[in-house]
């Protein structure tokens, strides 16, 4: 009992001391080193007077003894003279904040807060909001203990290295003058969940300006610090200049990681496309894709390139779409196709795409022009190119053929015209394939004789194709044509002769010419899996002929076989085999239909 009241004495006596406390005893007569100690020992801050702020500080915290006790149960308080060298060397603690001021530091640590002297002069209880707001950031710090992870690399090696882990780049663009970037710094690049996020997404660079100068004209810095966030090929998704806190960084993050997600692709069929483009005033793109690796690509190089993703999201409702067949495609809101490409270089070239599009010479509005009479060389030539990348050859060859035979087939001696015909000519039954036969000594002399054989033979081969009419096959002319062929004693005509045959029957539903031609060509040529797998596929699909079937579905099974046979012989399974493809094709073949 005795012990209790000793106890509660000496609290209420404790307490009573504290109130009586004189303002001379605020602030102590320590050394930056000996409060640090001290503040650590009591669990406080310590709080530096840099001034000298003079003496109207000491006479308002007198006036305000409630404010003045609960500094004391907080902070250890101690004043420096800035010009002094105490104050000299606080300069770098203090982050640039300008002098005079009240500065609250962790033990031994970083500063978590400040206010200048002249608003404590106004009101006293700023020192309080800002005794509160350093302890919460004290406490922000003590539970935090990751950063963000900068890498030691050159642009170009940190490029790479998020190509390979398929990450973006966050450049952090500082100055060691900076206040503002010495906050970032010591403040938030700091915290568990910027340190989290950053090393999750980035790979991250600090870089001093003057030590980047060269490659920062590519993207121009104006105030510091400044974030920089590049996809792998260097270009920028998105930019930020002076100091942002953890919510305002991490969301900067954000809006690069969606930005570098690319074109915003949406899954909806062609009258909900249709209906939102009419409702945007935007026009319709449509990713055509055949999934793979090629398709993957795509999606990473093209179409996350952050100027792609600003003009296609600016002027399209944009589809993805899985098809037979991979193309691009633009429309308006009625579904009419403006143009088609087959396939892109890069994203330079879909930009080139897109803007033909929007100017009015896609190969619609090209089409439209040629129709209306537009024989223009260039416009002719720019045409050409356009129908051949949108997957309309037999097109292209007309146009072609059209603009030259207004001139001599003599004409071909010119480069210019020799590029138009070896590119796009695919008729082998005019008078200028007939001018090629007769002076291909001539011409390969000018162009090389392999590119002059090469075009013979292609020709030979679009040839060969031309003898199916209205579902209807010219036996007549395919024979006449066959014999010619063999008269000009053209390499490999029977092959040429064999695949046009093997096609016409093909097209024409006579399935039992093609099974007797394939196995014709199965004996005697190099036959690849891709290419039986497809003729096993249009005879299951089309063919009702239950022979024809069933001798497709022996080839197959026998070639599945081979394949375990080689694969028990090597130990090694190929994950690409086509075994398991035509053992269920086979399967398939036998059922009745």
């Amino acid at each position: 009992m005795r012990k209790s009241i000793v106890l509660f004495l000496t609290v209420i006596l404790g307490a009573v001391a504290l109130e009586a406390q004189p303002f001379s005893s605020f602030f102590q007569p320590l050394t930056w080193e000996q409060a640090s100690l001290m503040a650590a020992r009591e669990n406080k801050l310590v709080l530096i007077e840099v001034g000298p702020t003079g003496k109207k500080i000491d006479k308002m915290l007198e006036k305000h003894r409630e404010l003045l006790n609960a500094l004391l149960r907080n902070v250890v308080a101690i004043r420096v003279d800035s010009s002094t060298s105490a104050g000299k060397e606080l300069e770098e603690r203090l982050l640039m904040n300008p002098l005079p001021v009240f500065a609250f530091f962790m033990p031994y640590g970083d500063l978590v807060g400040t206010v200048a002297p002249d608003e404590v002069e106004r009101n006293a209880e700023v020192l309080r909001d800002a005794l509160q707001k350093a302890q919460q950031m004290a406490l922000i710090k003590k539970s935090n203990s990751r950063a963000v992870s900068f890498s030691e690399l050159s642009l170009e090696q940190a490029l790479s290295q998020a190509t390979e882990e398929d990450k973006q780049l966050f450049v952090y663009v500082r100055d060691s003058r900076s206040r503002s970037s010495l906050l970032v710094e010591r403040n938030v690049l700091n915290l568990d969940k910027v340190a989290d996020f950053f090393n999750q997404h980035f790979i991250n660079l600090a870089l001093n300006k003057d030590q980047a100068e060269e490659w920062l004209r590519h993207y121009p810095v104006q105030q510091l610090p400044t974030y920089l966030f590049l996809n792998p090929q260097g270009k920028l998704l998105y930019r930020a200049e002076r100091y942002a806190d953890a919510e305002q960084l991490t969301g900067y993050g954000n809006a690069a990681l969606e930005k570098a997600r690319g074109i915003p692709f949406e899954t909806l069929d062609a009258g909900e496309a249709g209906a939102k483009a009419r409702l945007s005033g935007k026009l319709v793109f449509t990713d055509h894709y055949v999934a793979g690796k090629q398709h993957r690509e795509l999606q990473r190089a093209v179409f996350s390139d952050p100027e792609v993703t600003d003009l296609f999201s600016a002027h399209f409702v944009n589809v993805s779409s899985e098809d037979e067949q991979a193309f691009l495609q633009f429309a308006d809101a009625s579904g009419k196709e403006l143009h088609r490409v087959l396939s892109v270089a890069d994203a330079e070239d879909l930009l080139k795409q897109a803007q033909m599009v929007l100017t009015g010479r896609g190969v619609s509005g090209m089409t439209e022009a040629y129709q209306r009479g537009n024989r223009e060389e260039k416009f002719v030539e720019e045409y050409l190119v356009v129908l051949e990348r949108a997957g309309r050859s037999g097109e292209a060859s007309q146009v072609a053929m059209a603009h030259l035979v207004s001139l001599a087939p003599d004409c071909l001696k010119e480069k210019r015209y020799w590029a138009l015909f070896e590119q796009y000519v695919r008729d082998a039954e005019s008078s200028f394939f007939d001018y090629l036969l007769e002076h291909r000594t001539e011409l390969a002399g000018l162009y090389g004789e392999e590119e002059v054989y090469r075009k013979v033979t292609d020709l030979w081969l679009a040839g060969a194709g031309h003898f199916v009419r209205d579902g209807r096959f010219d036996e007549v002319g395919f024979k006449e044509y066959a014999k010619r062929l063999r008269k000009e004693k053209v390499e490999g005509w029977r092959q040429i002769v064999r695949n046009a045959r093997m096609q016409a029957a093909e097209q024409t539903g006579d399935w039992k010419t093609f099974i007797t031609l394939a196995e014709e060509k199965w004996h005697e040529e190099h036959l690849t899996d891709a290419e039986l797998y497809r003729w096993g596929m249009k005879i299951d699909e089309c063919c009702r002929d239950e022979g024809v079937r069933y001798k497709m579905a022996q080839w197959l099974a026998g070639r599945a076989l081979q394949i375990q046979r080689n694969e028990q012989v090597s130990g090694k399974v190929k994950v690409t085999s086509y075994r398991g493809f035509f053992e269920k094709l086979a399967n398939d073949l036998l059922r009745k239909k």
